[in-house]
């Protein structure tokens, strides 16, 4: 496409679990390397008993548990820059998956949705 910023040769691509340091601040390390990004994959998963970090937000506000979720934060970080002029993410492209099935996942449960809180976490 005319304008549009070029592609590179190879893509490196960022796993958390792989990339960021015990001890070092995971915050810093994810918005470095999302900073150099052009396009951002989150794998959102939700398993049984609300497991996957999708089905850890949906316990935000029940019970009194109310903790600042590391993935909303990603997600919320990955969405400003890409809306940022001159940012390298070009895209937010969130990947659904359900709990671990076999050699693959099980769908999403998107039923489930419903039960995410309206309400921010502190």
């Amino acid at each position: 496409e005319p304008g549009a910023p070029p592609v590179p040769e190879e893509a490196k691509v960022f796993l958390d679990v792989d990339c960021l340091v015990d001890g070092q601040s995971w915050c810093d390390g994810f918005v470095e390397a999302l900073s150099h990004s052009m396009v951002f994959v989150p794998l959102l998963s939700w398993t049984a008993e609300d497991r996957g970090s999708v089905g850890q937000m949906s316990r935000i506000g029940v019970d009194g548990f109310d903790r600042v979720d590391n993935v909303l934060l990603e997600l919320i970080i990955a969405t400003a820059l890409r809306d940022e002029p001159g940012a390298a993410v070009q895209a937010v492209v969130p990947v659904l998956i359900g709990a671990a099935e076999g050699d693959g996942f099980a769908p999403f449960p998107f039923s489930k949705l419903a039960r995410l809180s309206d309400e921010p976490s502190r």
